[in-house]
């Protein structure tokens, strides 16, 4: 088969241009990720890096415009929302195509909803198809099936929703919901990363994955919406970012997307428009597991430990001016955004007035405190920030530093209270821009653990008006109620409420079309990117 020919050739062409070759003028885009990605398997995304690559080989029904983030037709031509807001037919689109050269249809897409929410496959993303009739019964065993995913004809898809919920089309253009071919994906293989296994229908295939150096992906010439002008996009993990930043200036890299804190404004004078910055709907805090001690029931304790950092420091001289302090739970740009919230100003008074109504005047009686974040010069400096503030109210942190793997596996855990992970650092990127993204997802009590709500913060009155906005179509009926609810998680002191970001990236002169876009880079249609002779 071509397809076979052609990937044995771009595996020998991928390990030439890794071997360095900083003049290329053809069409490889070399681009910086911060390691291996934990899992290229769609349905167990739930971070950046892995989103970054599996949003180049799969494709879903429906997708955001990276800019206006308006849901737009992707392997669906078309859909139809009944009057009630129950009922979405989609229309799948004639010719498209798997890597494999089969033709993708409804009952693919059928197929791949349901493994997403089968219990067996244990997706942390099965929230996706909670709102799908059938969903849940089927996921806690009381169902054989979901009742909601029907398959009309061979090119129609039929889902039927318990009630209204209007985030549902923005949670299916999550890379979760892409459609996979079963033939390859329906049972286990022997190597998950192998590219004979991780077959999609996005504008790239997997070529070669050498772990700890380098991934390659070419451009799927049958593509059903044409055929990227890029070749090929070697994406390379290299964790240090001063080692990145020497790779980006010597030519090794051409779009770098991390930049080490400190050295902002002297990049802007050397580089100038090379450095990128632009608004995010994401948040970067840490978070309290509410289940253990030292934070469980004491919201004294963490409003105290709010208080006593100093955020508009962190933003103004650490960042250097590039974030703004955390408020709230929702970010500028998400719709309920809530400008009149004052969230925790640095207060280092009321921080120890709180200590002792705590139980712990001083610091005292309270034992070291593990911190968790994971490998990144820029991490580090913020959780050693946080550690000197801390230490002024007598709370003593001990900190951690972990592997981007090991470290999703700690905060995620094991067990309903991963009680080894007190304290740790998380950031959100809104994966569709709706208020119950953060809200639902981060805070709500049904998704405790893995699903989003790794602080398993708990609070009935919270959990009752999300689940009331949720069921509402019109925003501006929905938006007060999700306000109600951020309200009371800012006043329990849910997180550690640090910043809200603005995403930024070093891209080289001869890049073109590459997307900034406000839910994270991540988001990019690389596929839409040339490059100029260099």
């Amino acid at each position: 088969m071509m397809w076979r020919r052609t990937l044995a050739l771009l595996i020998l062409a991928s390990a030439t241009a890794c071997a360095g070759n900083a003049g290329q003028s053809d069409q490889t885009l070399r681009y910086r990720l911060r390691e291996d990605p934990p899992t290229i398997d769609p349905a167990f995304v739930t971070d950046q890096v892995s989103a970054t690559v599996v949003r180049r080989l799969h494709a879903g029904l429906v997708d955001f415009n990276p800019e206006t983030l308006e849901i737009i037709p992707r392997v669906a031509e078309s859909w139809d929302i009944s009057a009630d807001g129950t009922v979405y037919t989609f229309h799948i689109r004639r010719g498209v195509l798997f890597h494999n050269g089969r033709e993708v249809t409804a009952e693919d897409a059928a197929w791949s909803l349901h493994r997403l929410v089968d219990p067996e496959t244990r997706s942390q993303r099965a929230w996706i198809l909670s709102p799908v009739r059938g969903a849940k019964a089927f996921q806690e065993g009381r169902a054989q099936d979901v009742e909601g995913i029907v398959v009309e004809d061979r090119f129609t898809l039929r889902l039927e929703l318990e009630q209204p919920y209007a985030p549902f089309l923005g949670q299916l253009a999550m890379e979760n919901a892409s459609i996979l071919p079963r033939e390859t994906w329906g049972s286990p293989p022997e190597d998950p990363g192998s590219p004979a296994y991780n077959i999609g229908c996005g504008p790239f295939y997997l070529v070669e994955w050498v772990h700890s150096n380098y991934m390659t992906v070419a451009a799927f010439d049958d593509y059903y919406a044409g055929r990227p002008a890029l070749d090929r996009i070697i994406f390379r993990f290299i964790g240090n970012l001063s080692t990145s930043l020497e790779e980006y200036r010597a030519g090794g890299l051409d779009i770098l997307d991390e930049i080490v804190s400190g050295q902002r404004h002297a990049l802007r004078k050397q580089l100038g428009d090379e450095l990128r910055q632009w608004p995010q709907m994401a948040a970067y805090f840490f978070g309290f597991n509410h289940q253990v001690a030292p934070f469980k029931g004491n919201r004294a304790l963490r409003q105290a430990i709010n208080y006593a950092v100093d955020k508009e420091y962190i933003c103004r001289v650490l960042q250097e001016g590039k974030d703004i302090p955390q408020t709230g739970i929702l970010p500028p740009g998400i719709p309920g955004y809530n400008p009149d919230l004052e969230g925790y100003p640095y207060n280092l008074e009321k921080a120890k007035e709180l200590m002792i109504e705590a139980g712990y005047p001083g610091g005292e009686g309270l034992a070291e405190i593990p911190m968790l974040y994971n490998t990144s010069e820029n991490h580090q400096r913020l959780a050693t920030q946080i550690q000197s503030d801390l230490a002024k109210i007598g709370v003593r942190v001990s900190l951690r530093n972990l592997d981007w793997a090991s470290f999703l596996h700690a905060v995620e855990g094991n067990t309903r209270d991963h009680s080894e992970t007190p304290f740790f650092r998380l950031g959100w990127f809104a994966d569709y821009p709706d208020p119950d993204n953060f809200l639902y997802v981060l805070l709500h009590s049904d998704n405790w653990g893995p699903a989003g709500n790794n602080s398993l913060y708990s609070n009935p009155e919270f959990d009752r008006l999300v689940d009331e906005a949720r069921s509402l179509t019109d925003m501006k009926d929905r938006i007060p109620l999700y306000r109600q609810a951020e309200k009371l998680a800012v006043e329990d002191a849910a997180w550690l409420f640090l910043y809200f970001y603005e995403d930024e990236a070093l891209v080289k002169p001869y890049v073109r079309n590459f997307v900034l876009s406000p839910m994270g880079d991540q988001m990019a249609p690389l596929e839409h990117i040339t490059l100029d002779p260099h």
